[in-house]
């Protein structure tokens, strides 16, 4: 209900928008098997103040260690090794740090929205101040590149940036997120 509620609500912003939320909520094969999101409340952060790219990575750990039950430095050591090989900075100030990690059965998600836009040696040069994490299981394959392209193509729908920048509060950001990381993460 409240999926709705906000996605209609953040409609006037960018007409597009509804239509990837009302596509995602409609697929029923995109989300993922088992309980619950992929994505926890608690893992959605906005106005974060950090000063760059690692202390993104370590909120962006920290949260997704507290959804999972992970310890947070393997968190933070596979989001750092991912990061080593290439930013994960995909453009137009967004970011989608991510690996694979061993001891996980589901794919887990977080969520930041920074006060202010830090050097992440984007491919475009631009800072970053939407980012997104996911950590999936080992086991999932062609899977964790699927989730990526389809979190990564419904960041650049027209208008969803903007809407993500303009939501007032963490309730109207997980409830826009949610569905994007849960539609992309199943494996």
């Amino acid at each position: 209900m409240l999926r709705s509620s906000v996605a209609s609500r953040w409609a006037f912003a960018a007409p597009k928008v509804a239509d990837v939320m009302a596509s995602i909520s409609s697929d029923p094969s995109s989300a993922p098997a088992g309980a619950g999101s992929s994505l926890a409340p608690s893992s959605v952060g906005l106005g974060l103040t950090v000063a760059s790219k690692d202390a993104v990575l370590k909120e962006i750990a920290l949260r997704i260690a507290a959804a999972g039950a992970l310890d947070v430095g393997a968190v933070l050591d596979d989001l750092r090794a991912r990061e080593a090989l290439g930013s994960t900075g995909v453009g137009a100030g967004i970011a989608i740090p991510h690996a694979r990690f061993s001891s996980i059965t589901r794919p887990i998600g977080a969520f930041v929205r920074l006060a202010k836009p830090v050097e992440f040696e984007a491919i475009d040069g631009a800072p970053v101040d939407l980012v997104f994490g996911l950590l999936t299981p080992v086991h999932c394959g062609n899977a964790h590149l699927q989730a990526l392209a389809r979190i990564s193509r419904a960041l650049r729908t027209p208008g969803l940036a903007a809407t993500l920048r303009a939501a007032p509060d963490a309730v109207s950001l997980h409830a826009l997120v949610a569905p994007i990381l849960d539609a992309g993460a199943a494996c």
